[in-house]
């Protein structure tokens, strides 16, 4: 009976008589803001308790692209906000990272 639900509401969305409406995409989009912002801050959270290898810089530089990642999805996804900062704010992160890396090893 349940296989029978879903199966009529996917269907329905896979094969055309689903409209793409604003508020459909509203939905879609804040949820896959909001998905990337919790993604984002666990991983943060994770990288921070659980990265013993890495030298303190390297660590830095990994939880700061985490969190770049979940303010880029914030903003910008969910909130629709045309905002630069945290895509440079990633790019800076990703980059530290490297240099991190080079210069500290391990």
């Amino acid at each position: 009976m349940l296989d029978d639900l879903l199966g009529g509401l996917l269907g329905e969305a896979i094969f055309g008589r689903y409209r793409n409406t604003r508020r459909g995409q509203l939905y879609w989009r804040m949820f896959f803001g909001l998905l990337g912002a919790v993604l984002g801050l666990a991983g943060a959270a994770h990288i921070a308790a659980n990265f013993d290898t890495a030298n303190v810089p390297m660590r830095l530089s990994a939880v700061g692209l985490m969190l770049a990642l979940a303010a880029f999805s914030l903003f910008n996804v969910a909130l629709l906000r045309p905002w630069r900062w945290p895509g440079l704010w990633f790019v800076a992160s990703f980059v530290a990272l490297f240099v991190s890396r080079i210069a500290f090893g391990r």
